[in-house]
């Protein structure tokens, strides 16, 4: 039988805050401008992994002439100005999940591929920073998502162990990692639709962190 989590492990991009979006428009148009053709399929590849994994996917995938500095600047601008212009929504649902763990005494952490600066910049502008007490981002580790350092790192920061927690997840990559690393996990599909082989590494799917946070009132602590 299934009880409360001791921990609630987040990812960031496309779980917390809404920037899958604004990601894919800037690359799509950083490499267009640059002769690579980034597809829907392309993209969705990059998903859930660090910048610098994209960036090497997408040399190895435009080959060697590619003007991998040039994109990466303009893409980063492009991003920027998407960002300046629109901000970062918050994903659904967000304040109230971290409402019922403060609640229930549930410590919440947040593993991210975005790097460490970034990430608490971010969380800080929509003033969540203060509601998680580890945070660890891709610059932390050396191998990202799928491999499971980065979900380790922030139980280890909770100082629970992985089977005590649930990771929140959209991306498969960080399905892999979290199962990789023996957490419960929660898949909440952004951009990329749940697979089977994704669903069947996954202690339950749901539509929106508001269906998330429903099933956990449910659960015996």
């Amino acid at each position: 039988m299934l009880t409360r989590p001791t921990a609630l492990i987040f990812d960031m991009d496309g779980l917390l805050l809404d920037t899958e979006g604004g990601y894919k428009r800037s690359w799509t148009v950083a490499a267009t401008a640059l002769g690579g053709d980034l597809t829907d399929e392309l993209y969705l590849k990059l998903i859930g992994i660090t910048v610098a994994d994209a960036e090497q996917f997408l040399a190895r995938e435009f080959g060697p002439t590619f003007p991998l500095e040039n994109f990466k600047e303009s893409a980063r601008l492009g991003y920027e100005a998407i960002v300046s212009e629109e901000g970062i929504p918050l994903k659904s649902g967000v304040v109230e999940i971290l409402d019922w763990a403060s609640a229930n005494g549930v410590p919440c952490g947040v593993g991210t591929s975005t790097v460490t600066a970034e990430a608490t910049e971010r969380l800080e502008g929509h003033g969540l920073r203060d509601r998680f007490s580890a945070l660890v981002g891709g610059d932390q580790v050396a191998k990202g998502k799928p491999d499971p350092e980065i979900f380790l790192k922030v139980a280890k920061g909770l100082a629970v162990t992985p089977g005590e927690a649930l990771v929140f997840e959209d991306a498969h990559s960080g399905v892999r990692a979290a199962a990789a690393g023996g957490f419960q996990i929660a898949l909440i599909p952004d951009l990329l639709p749940a697979t089977p082989e994704i669903s069947s590494l996954c202690t339950r799917t749901f539509a929106s962190l508001h269906e998330a946070q429903s099933w956990l009132e449910t659960l015996p602590a």
